[in-house]
């Protein structure tokens, strides 16, 4: 009997060394990547993106990391943590008019079947055909503000 309780009691004993151990370490998710925080606002037409998201993609292969964030009221932020290394990259804005589209072959509302998607509502050229970009400074104060039109480039 006494064997069992010692044992129990040094099981417990090492959990807990284990427990303040790996919160002291941490779990390990952050890198030593030189992130810098990133922000900034979408407007389309003037007037501030109401939802959408944003995403940086590294125009180098060498740059190690990509990231994004939600646009909301025409507003993003990117955290440092989460942030972005210096370097160029190229911008994608993307957001739905919340509208499904109309889609002829009804085979889409049985189940099993993909849903219909909602309409992109931002034109090409700044999503798919992105000719957005932006520069990531380090210890620059990496605000971009993007005013996004409707007309076609070069019309």
């Amino acid at each position: 009997m006494l064997n069992h309780a010692r044992t129990e009691s040094i099981a417990f004993a090492a959990f807990a060394t284990l427990l303040v151990f790996t919160n002291l370490v941490g779990c390990g998710s952050a890198d030593s990547l030189p992130r810098e925080s990133v922000s900034g606002s979408i407007a389309v037409e003037g007037k501030p993106l109401a939802t959408g998201l944003i995403t940086f993609l590294p125009s180098d292969p060498d740059v190690p990391t990509q990231g994004g964030g939600a646009i909301i009221n025409g507003k993003y932020s990117i955290p440092r943590d989460q942030g972005l290394v210096p370097g160029k990259y190229k911008i994608v804005v993307s957001s739905t008019d919340n509208k499904p589209e109309t889609v002829v072959d009804k085979t889409n509302n049985m189940p099993g079947m993909p849903p219909i998607l909602a309409k992109e509502a931002i034109p090409s050229q700044y999503n798919q055909k992105s000719l957005l970009t932006a520069e990531v400074t380090a210890g620059g104060k990496n605000v971009f503000e993007f005013n996004l039109t409707n007309a076609p480039v070069g019309k």
